[in-house]
């Protein structure tokens, strides 16, 4: 294993999607420090950028004045990212009504998230946080290198 990590980080992030991207750097540099490889880190990366993108867009007034909770927990061979909207946006019950195994129609623009992150992580859980939210935790293990 790489650079040694605390247990966890913990990243409260401004309800603005010009923060989306930072956090994708920082969670490739931190799985980078672990010795993941490129294949590995994208796929981390894009389960951290749509995770919090989502949690902007569909959880929060998307002012920057609120924020997102993101923690991620890196393993040796895992990371668990679990985010949390401050529930201002879009009624949380509607994602968690939503099957994430079921591709979107083509002729929707957008939704497609949820299905993507379910295709690449290893498990998903969805579940209303305390803060009335959205609590959306991915789990993405390696496999046998």
């Amino acid at each position: 294993m790489g650079e040694r990590l605390p247990s966890a980080v913990f990243l409260r992030v401004p309800s603005d999607l010009i923060y989306v991207r930072p956090v994708r750097k920082m969670v490739e540099a931190l799985l980078l420090g672990q010795g993941w490889n490129e294949e590995q880190i994208e796929d981390a990366a894009l389960l951290a950028t749509e995770a919090v993108q989502n949690a902007i867009e569909h959880g929060s007034r998307r002012d920057g004045r609120e924020f997102v909770e993101l923690c991620v927990r890196v393993e040796e061979a895992a990371v668990d990212l679990e985010c949390v909207d401050p529930g201002t946006g879009d009624d949380p019950r509607e994602a968690l009504e939503r099957d994430p195994s079921q591709p979107v129609p083509m002729d929707q623009p957008r939704g497609r998230g949820l299905f993507l992150m379910y295709r690449i992580a290893t498990r998903m859980d969805r579940r209303l946080a305390p803060s009335g939210g959205l609590c959306l935790r991915v789990r993405l293990e390696l496999g046998p290198p």
